[in-house]
């Protein structure tokens, strides 16, 4: 396990440095829904490890990650065996995480785990309905502080009683969601010793949410 979480930052930090790969503002793109910036793989590792450890996040469960980017943290869940989903608006970008997890399958990072990227708005009801997979479904919905909002009021109306909503974010502010609670706050930093690429966080905040 070690050697593919090794094999997966590695390949992160080489594409995100490469110039192919990059855009005009760096390893950074805005886009119609917001910005992309990448979240720290260790960072969002150990969280997924502690939450899994004390049986806040269900593994079994579907996973979706709410505005995916290069598809990175559909790659880490896979990787644990974690069913995983990500959504994009961002036709540059789904075309890259599409390609990073056809990479990421040559190398024998994912096996068999779902690991599946689609093109829409995640805030929209009609993105769930050609995703043919209801948006309750989701056991865990991941976001990187974009339209996160919108995502915990989409989470409190129609997820089921027990879905986590993990928030990843560079803010010392807890943010509030009405008809979730906080089940833990995480403060974790990247722990790989390599350079930060761009926006990119060392330092996060993770904050892990639940529907009661």
């Amino acid at each position: 396990m070690q050697d593919t979480q090794t094999t997966l930052n590695t390949y992160y930090e080489v594409i995100s440095k490469d110039p192919k790969y990059r855009f005009e503002m760096g390893y950074v793109k805005e886009t119609n829904t917001g910005v992309f910036i990448p979240s720290s793989i260790d960072i969002v590792r150990q969280a997924f490890s502690h939450l899994i450890n004390s049986e806040i996040m269900d593994p079994e469960q579907p996973f979706l990650d709410a505005g995916c980017g290069d598809g990175r943290i559909v790659a880490l869940a896979a990787s644990l065996g974690i069913p995983a989903w990500g959504i994009e608006s961002d036709e540059e970008l789904v075309a890259l995480s599409k390609q990073n997890l056809i990479n990421l399958r040559k190398l024998s990072v994912l096996s068999s785990t779902p690991a599946l990227i689609h093109r829409g708005n995640f805030a929209a009801a009609s993105t769930y309905q050609s995703l043919d997979r209801p948006f309750r479904d989701f056991g865990t919905v991941y976001n990187y502080t974009n339209n996160h909002e919108q995502i915990g009021e989409m989470i409190a109306m129609h997820s089921q009683p027990g879905t986590v909503y993990i928030l990843y974010s560079g803010d010392e502010q807890t943010e509030e969601f009405p008809g979730l609670n906080l089940l833990e706050e995480l403060t974790l930093t990247d722990q790989t010793g390599r350079d930060i690429v761009d926006l990119e966080l060392d330092h996060a905040f993770v904050r892990v949410y639940g529907k009661s």
